[in-house]
């Protein structure tokens, strides 16, 4: 049944109401880095003025679910990427997930009104066996348009149905340059943790993580240990988080604590808040040689293990900027079945910088060619020669 006019009016009347509370309650909302007042009454008229044309003299009647959600999506996946209003839909989905789960095999970064970028395309994938390449672009998924999606809506739906059976592949519509192409692609890629270990160049000895997962720590400990028997020794160990996507940050201070002994390995920061995350336990491999590649798609607990590493002077970090996701989220049930999904912690390193919103700091910072692995292996054997 349609709405009439005095619903919809009560429907501009909370926006309005909501939007206008939010932004005036905290003074320092946006930019955050920003002591001085942002918004004022005459910013809360502006966007009185916004909804009063839309409702004189948009060309028909606004929806006014539409409009709400609308209204709670850009407030809430404009504040960063790992921050989502989720609707009832991708609410339930995301309350129901069970890992691991089943997806496409695409890595994708995502920031609020950019289209979201494969950054990594898993081997052996749906999205590998499909064409996809790191670089692509996603402008729609399913025919909808994900430039104002945040990045976790935009992973829910190229994920598959929690508990569902066969599933049709997911519609996508990919920007590669010039060209506009759409692909479907199954959903049925269960990523497995997996730590690759194999011999380098020169005394190298490489450990590839797919990411930073529970146990993986012991894993290292296990492969080096029988590696370190061998002989010749090996002169150096590689931790190669290329495409180490996300994980647990428990682990990664495990991993570190391999590597190095220290009171104050970061600091995890909230509102208010500083807790220091220590490695106090003694080192199993404290004077072997440590280097670190990492890429675009080394984020979250990756980028926490490369930058302590490195910003304790334990390893040299070689490789790509990284996408600065080192962040901690909490999820706040609404009323409706919707749920907002907040950044409430970021890392930063002893040395002050934050592993949020930027790149960790790069000892080689390489740019992107068709021929990663020998460019990182030079890089790294070059700094080798050096040390010695």
């Amino acid at each position: 049944m349609k709405l009439n006019k005095l619903n919809i009016n009560i429907y501009l009347l909370v926006i309005i109401l909501l939007l206008t509370t939010m932004l005036l309650l905290d003074k320092r909302f946006l930019p955050a880095k920003s002591s001085a007042p942002q918004f004022s009454p005459g910013n809360a008229d502006l966007i009185s003025t916004v909804m009063s044309y839309i409702k004189t003299d948009y060309l028909e009647e606004p929806n006014p679910v539409r409009v709400t959600e609308g209204a709670y999506r850009g407030l809430i996946n404009s504040l960063d990427p790992l921050s989502a209003y989720l609707d009832k839909e991708l609410a339930s989905k995301y309350l129901n997930r069970k890992t691991p789960v089943k997806g496409t095999g695409l890595v994708v970064f995502k920031k609020y009104g950019l289209f979201p970028m494969v950054v990594a395309v898993r081997e052996d994938s749906p999205a590998a066996r499909a064409g996809l390449k790191v670089g692509d672009n996603l402008s729609a998924i399913n025919d909808r348009n994900t430039m104002n999606l945040s990045l976790l809506e935009t992973n829910l739906l190229l994920e598959a149905e929690p508990g569902a059976g066969d599933q049709p592949p997911v519609k996508l519509r990919v920007l590669r340059g010039n060209e506009t192409l759409e692909i479907e692609v199954a959903r049925d890629y269960l990523s497995r943790d997996d730590l690759k270990f194999s011999a380098g160049p020169s005394g190298l000895v490489i450990l590839r993580p797919t990411s930073i997962y529970q146990g993986l720590s012991a894993e290292i400990s296990k492969a080096l240990k029988a590696r370190l028997k061998t002989r010749p020794a090996p002169k150096a160990a590689v931790l190669d988080l290329r495409d180490c996507w996300g994980g647990d940050y428990e682990e990664a201070r495990k991993v570190i604590n391999l590597f190095i002994m220290t009171e104050e390995a970061a600091r995890v920061e909230s509102r208010g808040q500083k807790q220091v995350l220590a490695c106090p336990d003694s080192p199993e491999f404290p004077h072997l040689g440590l280097f670190v590649w990492v890429n675009q798609a080394s984020g979250g607990p990756a980028e926490v293990v490369a930058g302590v590493l490195r910003d304790l002077n334990r390893a040299k970090t070689i490789g790509l900027e990284t996408p600065g996701l080192a962040g901690i989220s909490e999820s706040f049930p609404l009323s409706d079945g919707s749920l907002v999904v907040l950044t409430t912690a970021v890392f930063a390193l002893k040395s002050g910088a934050r592993l949020w919103d930027n790149s960790l700091p790069l000892d080689v910072n390489l740019r992107y060619s068709e021929s990663m692995d020998k460019l990182y292996q030079d890089k790294t054997l070059n700094l080798l020669a050096a040390k010695d």
